[in-house]
């Protein structure tokens, strides 16, 4: 009887293992990868039509030094990656929240971050007054 509990005990599996499989790591990995082409080409051609909009110019190109001043490729360069930056971190956004409302669950390689020590102990804390809190309401239920 000992040897069959202890196979039962090596059958269960925590509710984390049920919910990740390579498929979904792939799955993850491709919607990544779309996700940031598209944003690619929407701060691509976002930063392009906002500066022509803004200045009538068109994009400073790399290499044309003697029409292009130094001043108007930097700020397309420090505009075209703000835009750039912002636009891929919304879909990465968007796409966890895609994953998610799909499979019921972060992808694996989101939900394992490390915390820091500030969030810990909040963590820690938080527990400490769910617990009591639980068992304050057992003790009036009863």
């Amino acid at each position: 009887m000992a040897k069959a509990s202890k196979a039962a005990k090596h059958d269960v599996t925590t509710p984390d293992e049920d919910q990740h499989s390579p498929l979904g790591g792939l799955a993850w990995k491709a919607i990544t990868v779309t996700s940031t082409v598209v944003a690619t080409k929407l701060a691509t051609t976002v930063a392009s039509k906002g500066w022509k909009l803004a200045t009538g110019k068109p994009v400073p190109v790399r290499g044309d030094y003697d029409n292009e001043k130094t001043r108007d490729v930097i700020a397309f360069t420090a505009l075209s990656g703000m835009i750039m930056a912002g636009t891929k971190v919304a879909a990465e956004r968007k796409a966890a929240e895609y994953y998610r409302q799909s499979t019921g669950h972060l992808p694996k390689a989101l939900e394992h971050t490390k915390l820091t020590r500030k969030e810990k102990k909040a963590h820690k804390k938080l527990e400490k007054a769910t617990a009591k809190a639980e068992k304050s309401a057992k003790r009036l239920a009863s």
